[in-house]
């Protein structure tokens, strides 16, 4: 696991997320209800 964390960061590979502020947690529910979650779903508790 060391070894790929390295390789994602020499090559810049980073994790492709939908984020959403906690006070949207209703819609960020829905949208993965709804089957329109892409990527990971991130909920933001800075916002």
């Amino acid at each position: 696991m060391a070894s790929m964390l390295e390789c994602c960061a020499r090559h810049q590979i980073l994790p492709q997320v939908e984020l959403f502020p906690m006070s949207r947690i209703n819609d960020a529910i829905d949208h993965l209800h709804a089957g329109k979650a892409r990527y990971r779903v991130v909920l933001d508790a800075s916002q």
